[in-house]
């Protein structure tokens, strides 16, 4: 793992100083409880520096372990107290100059007595329908988990006190978006939230056997009395509003509601004067004041350590969570207990549960899902807490896709054949469309694979290539000026004949020479990425996929030759305009994407069209009607104004078979013929008005590759020569993604979905303004 020193070599106490005192100017509101302003120190820049040998004297410290959470707590205070003379950005300041340097590492490892990871989960005892007996679940508490299977806990709680764990889901300001945490006073989302407190509840209440009383055919009373439940909620109204439709659910007859106590151990991060900032901006803010890139920022910003200004750090909630949960269990022995709480919160108890060291697990759950684990059934016995499920809560739907997702997922690491710096050749193709940007991966994938050793070769023609054994290796002098080159150098085809098996046996005789100690990389659409996960799955090709498609309709990554088609579409439709706005003439333009509309977006929103015809609308021809038409009757006639329209190919509409642009012309300029504005009067001479087709076509294929499209095939292909070679397990069966900030991340070949079409965009396209 990268030491923190390495990849924090940015941050010093003037940046972090700048950064947190523009943070501390932000103003508080109604719903928002920023911390006070600071004094004015004389010298903060130096009094941070003095603080960050009592930050080292602190750490040095910690290392012979605190005999409870509350003895770390009080050390931090002191520390803050007397030597940040209780200002929190000299505090601040101070703190995370030492997280950049590594100093603060220690911490992750300090033994905190009840903070220290259970060395085992309780037993769970977990029964199908058929084998439940009367007998069986004599004398034990029996909870439902849905799906015809029922766990079994022993029947007296003596000793033991059993917790319920719940975040509230999705409130009006979201975590996914903004810094939430302890001081912004939210709420849920009525539209969104309440249906999914109702879901909940529900789960619970099924849990519990409240719903349909689904033991009666066993002659079981049930064993948990819902209404001696105890209820404990965050100072966050949220939390107290998941309470009231949960409750409804476990005890739908009655009329008077538990009164919930707070518990300070359910309250969420404390971010300070970051609270309620959008995380975008707070990174932007931080990768300005430190004079880096926003993913570097970042790398500060996550990290379990990083105390936030005015706030805490992850790991200081992480110590305050997990304590006080024992506190809860100490304090309610025999009892069952509802805790409402926040996915901060959640997150440090999967955290504190899972097996593995802090920082292994903090990794694992760093992108917690804001749909997964609203319940988390505990115990508390013997002085120790353990987790009995995390996986309870999801609805139906989403509990048999994420078991679904979990086999195959399984399945695709046992079939990673390779080794950490065990490749040797790196064989790689081009296959269905051709699109830019394929040059420059190649390029990179050779440049790359050569530095860390390895043979490469390029298959010409794709999966074609494969079946006829067009496997060819490659120099330096093969992929001189590759990067600029359109299209595919290698050659591209559709070849729907390799969904034959008798073709991909035919195929594997040529690839099995490089099945043991080689990586294939697929370079294509959809359609290309079935192909490379037909080989993964049924022949045991370790195998890498990287998007490739004009048509960018793959989920969660930019393809390549995306950026480039839409660079070229824009130079005719741009030329369009001109000579519209010149002659009044109405213009449709044409693009690809039969199917996916992601491409005529791009187009028509970057210039600015005034109306779009893409295969997602549910109504072509009323938006033909009452969008290009009714627009056409508001703006012709408008001097200087240009009339252009953007067409997805195929897209189906009752005035042509073929559809797209055909017959759509004609039918337009039909229509505006008949209007009596245009109708000739005496002593007036109308400009004549053509209404044209320009069909951009398969040109977008062969567009010159954008600076963008380049750089983005570099990013992949380097990441993708270096992960295979480091840690294969991560990489093979993959799709290598890329997203917003160069950010680089894998996608299941398994996984690979349609990106959905982006309505907000197309609803802000269709605002009260006239285009341009």
């Amino acid at each position: 793992m990268e030491h923190p020193s390495r990849r924090l070599d940015f941050v010093t106490i003037d940046g972090l100083l700048a950064y947190g005192e523009c943070l501390a100017r932000r103003q508080p509101s109604d719903d928002l409880l920023l911390p006070a302003l600071p004094a004015t120190t004389a010298d903060r820049r130096r009094a941070a520096e003095a603080a960050v040998e009592a930050v080292r004297t602190f750490v040095h410290r910690a290392k012979t372990g605190f005999e409870d959470a509350a003895a770390y707590r009080a050390a931090r205070t002191t520390l803050f107290a007397d030597h940040c003379a209780g200002d929190p950005l000299v505090f601040f300041a101070a703190w995370n100059t030492c997280l950049a340097s590594g100093e603060l590492q220690p911490l992750l490892h300090i033994p905190i007595k009840t903070v220290s990871k259970p060395t085992h989960r309780r037993p769970v005892a977990i029964v199908p329908r058929a084998d439940l007996t009367p007998q069986l679940a004599e004398g034990r508490i029996v909870l439902d988990l849905g799906d015809d299977r029922f766990w079994l806990l022993p029947r007296d709680l003596t000793g033991r006190t059993l917790l319920f764990t719940m975040r509230h889901g999705v409130s009006r300001v979201e975590s996914k978006t903004h810094r939430v945490g302890r001081r912004l006073m939210n709420r849920l989302d009525p539209e969104r939230g309440f249906p999914r407190a109702d879901s909940v509840g529900a789960a619970l209440a099924r849990m519990v056997g409240v719903v349909a009383q689904q033991l009666d055919f066993l002659h079981l009373s049930n064993y948990l009395n819902p209404r001696a439940f105890l209820h404990f909620i965050s100072r966050s109204p949220n939390t107290e509003q998941l309470l009231h439709r949960v409750v409804a659910a476990l005890v739908p007859d009655s009329e008077s509601r538990p009164k919930p106590a707070l518990e300070p151990a359910l309250e969420s991060s404390d971010f300070g004067w970051v609270t309620g900032m959008e995380k975008t901006l707070e990174a932007e803010e931080a990768a300005r004041a430190f004079g880096v890139d926003v993913k570097s920022a970042k790398a500060l910003l996550k990290d379990p350590l990083y105390c936030y200004p005015g706030g805490n750090s992850f790991f200081d909630l992480y110590v305050d969570v997990i304590d006080g949960l024992h506190g809860v269990g100490r304090a309610n022995p025999g009892k069952v207990a509802c805790l409402y709480t926040h996915s901060s919160t959640l997150r440090a108890l999967m955290i504190y549960l899972d097996a593995r060291p802090f920082h292994e697990a903090f990794t694992e759950f760093s992108d917690y899902k804001e749909s997964q684990d609203n319940v988390v059934l505990l115990t508390f016995e013997q002085g120790r807490l353990s987790g009995y499920s995390t996986a309870v809560g999801l609805s139906e739907r989403e509990r048999i896709a994420r078991e679904a997702w979990q086999t195959v997922e399984r399945e695709r690491r046992d079939r990673v054949a390779l080794k950490p710096r065990q490749v040797k050749r790196l064989v790689a193709l081009v296959s269905g469309g051709d699109f830019a940007g394929a040059g420059a991966a190649l390029k990179e994938l050779r440049v790359t694979g050569n530095r860390f050793g390895l043979d490469v070769r390029f298959v010409r023609h794709g999966f074609l290539g494969l079946a006829n054994n067009w496997i060819e290796p490659v120099t330096e002098h093969h992929t001189r000026g590759m990067s600029s080159l359109a299209s595919s150098p290698i050659g591209s085809s559709r070849f729907e004949d390799f969904k034959d098996e008798r073709v991909q046996q035919a195929a594997m005789k040529h690839l099995a020479p490089y099945l043991n100690d080689s990586v294939v990389v697929v370079l294509g659409g959809d359609g290309s990425l079935r192909g490379a996960r037909a080989i993964y799955e049924n022949f045991g090709v370790q195998v890498i996929g990287l998007p490739g498609t004009i048509d960018n309709n793959i989920d969660g990554t930019t393809s390549l030759g995306f950026h480039s088609a839409v660079a070229l579409a824009n130079q005719s439709i741009e030329s369009l305009k001109a000579t519209s706005s010149a002659m009044g003439s109405i213009f449709f333009v044409e693009v690809m994407g039969a199917g996916s509309g992601h491409l005529a977006l791009a187009c028509a929103y970057q210039a600015r069209a005034e109306g779009l015809l893409v295969n997602e609308h549910p109504d072509p021809d009323a938006y033909i009607d009452e969008i290009i038409l009714g627009t056409l009757k508001r703006t012709l006639g408008v001097p200087n104004k240009s009339h252009l329209f953007v067409v997805a190919e195929r897209t189906p509409h009752r005035h042509h078979r073929e559809g797209g642009v055909h017959g759509l012309v004609d039918h337009v300029a039909e229509t505006i013929a008949q209007w009596p504005q245009r109708q000739v009067k005496a002593d007036q001479y109308p400009l004549t008005l053509a209404t044209k087709a320009t069909i951009l076509g398969h040109t977008l294929r062969g567009a010159p590759p954008t600076p963008e499209d380049k750089t983005i095939a570099q990013h992949l292909a380097y990441e993708t020569v270096r992960r295979v070679v480091e840690a294969p397990e991560t990489i093979v069966g993959c799709m290598v993604a890329y997203r917003d900030q160069g950010t680089i991340a894998t996608i299941p070949l398994h996984a690979v979905a349609a990106k959905p079409f982006n309505w907000a965009l197309f609803a802000r396209m269709h605002g009260s303004e006239a285009g341009d």
